[in-house]
C-alpha cells in the first residue's frame, strides 16, 4: 500500500469533502481517502499494483474539482 497526498482546489464545504472522498474511494484499489477542507488536500491509501496515481487525480477532476 502507498499513501499519497493530493492538493485539491475548489472545495468550499463539507459536501465537497464528502464528494471528493466518495470519488476517490470508488477507484478500484483505493483502501482509504481522508479529505481535509482546511488543508485543501486528500490523503489517499491505495494499492499501487491496482491503481496508478493518475487515476486518483482523474477521479477528483471527474467529481468537479482540480488537483494541483
Amino acid at each position: 500500500m502507498i499513501t499519497s497526498t493530493l492538493k485539491v482546489q475548489g472545495m468550499t464545504c463539507n459536501h465537497c469533502v464528502m464528494r471528493v472522498a466518495k470519488a476517490l474511494k470508488s477507484v478500484p484499489g483505493v483502501q482509504d481517502a481522508q479529505v481535509d477542507l482546511q488543508k485543501a488536500q486528500a490523503v489517499v491509501t491505495y494499492d499501487d499494483a491496482k491503481v496508478a496515481p493518475e487515476k486518483l487525480s482523474a477521479a477528483v477532476v471527474e467529481a468537479g474539482y482540480k488537483v494541483v
